[in-house]
């Protein structure tokens, strides 16, 4: 029999491995098309951004990507998923590969941890086969006893190039 483990109260006492396993999880729930549970990794007013230009300071004074809220992280969810949407037939598949896992910095007084990593994205659509590579950068928080993300920033390594829509969750 294992001991209980109490909640998490601190990200301090968050160990490196459940760091590892919660990004792990996240890119395993992309790719499973399990968007919703996805989505609920994020805290409440939590942020999901690509940025347009390597090294961009902030999401509000430049273009994006993408820069979504709860709210427009759920349209495109409901989008991803519904029968009808025909730039998905057939659905796309994706496989993450997240590397790298560093702890770039700990706040004790906002209780929250930057967590670095590369990534690998593969993804196939009816036009073929696309990769994506890049850096993700999570900034995480504790609340009810759980890790929860406040942004994720995905930099990819071309963010500049032209793309034929990014539809999927990078």
């Amino acid at each position: 029999m294992t001991a209980a483990r109490s909640p998490l109260t601190r990200v301090s006492e968050v160990p490196y491995e459940a760091l590892c396993q919660f990004l792990y999880r996240e890119a395993r729930l992309l790719d499973q098309r399990k968007f919703d549970e996805w989505n609920d990794l994020f805290a409440e007013g939590g942020m999901y951004w690509i940025p347009l230009a390597e090294d961009q300071g902030d999401p509000v004074n430049h273009l994006s990507l993408a820069y979504e809220d709860s709210m427009m992280r759920q349209v495109r969810i409901n989008r991803l998923n519904h029968d009808r949407a025909w730039s998905q037939k057939p659905r796309s598949r994706t496989a993450h590969t997240v590397s790298a896992i560093v702890v770039e910095s700990v706040c004790e007084a906002s209780n929250q941890l930057v967590v670095g990593s590369a990534f690998t994205m593969a993804e196939w659509r009816s036009f073929g086969h696309r990769t994506f590579s890049g850096l993700y950068t999570h900034t995480l928080q504790i609340s009810d006893g759980r890790l929860q993300i406040v942004e994720k920033r995905v930099d990819l390594i071309d963010s500049a190039e032209a793309f034929e829509p990014i539809e999927v969750f990078i």
